[in-house]
């Protein structure tokens, strides 16, 4: 799926490219609207809105970690045992094979970009990233567990996760191509 690498200086266009394969394998294996026996199983959006205006305000280096961050949890959200999706076996094989590239491949250049002296986010605010990235992926773990990992609750779920991926493209529009 994503062969060739890009050195760090193509790092935005590179994620813009691997973010929309994202956003097309989630959209090709999602309902067009959640089931009608899921509506009263819906989550609470103005928790998920919230959550990404304060990631939003990231910038630069900050942007990169909370899209890291965003690229991680969902991997996790989709390695979970018992995952009750409509997608078959080769379908999430493939959809967490491209995450795990993505991680990777951010997190040797933001190593990289640590390593070559550029600036990177302060240590506070780095953690403030993260921490409100798992927040709010605790947040659809819980209510994964509290609907049992029901079918309803994974297409819930999967519309968090294109929102996510939706967040992470405005993310990667507001970055530089720093080295």
């Amino acid at each position: 799926m994503f062969k060739n690498k890009p050195n760090c200086n193509e790092l935005r266009r590179w994620l813009q490219n691997v973010n929309k394969s994202n956003l097309e394998l989630l959209e090709s294996k999602m309902r067009a609207s959640i089931p009608l026996q899921c509506i009263d199983d819906g989550r609470d959006a103005t928790t998920t809105q919230e959550i990404f205006r304060k990631i939003q305000r990231s910038q630069g280096e900050n942007g990169k970690v909370g899209i890291h961050e965003i690229l991680q949890q969902t991997f996790r959200i989709f390695s979970q045992k018992h995952l009750e999706t409509a997608w078959n076996e080769n379908s999430v094989a493939v959809f967490k094979n491209g995450l795990d590239q993505q991680i990777k491949y951010l997190g040797s250049c933001l190593s990289a970009n640590t390593e070559n002296g550029i600036a990177s986010p302060s240590g506070q605010s780095t953690q403030l990233v993260r921490l409100r990235v798992k927040k709010y992926f605790q947040r659809i773990n819980g209510f994964l567990r509290g609907q049992q990992k029901s079918l309803c609750a994974w297409e819930i779920v999967q519309m968090e996760v294109k929102q996510c991926f939706l967040l992470v493209d405005q993310l990667i529009k507001s970055l530089h191509n720093e080295a």
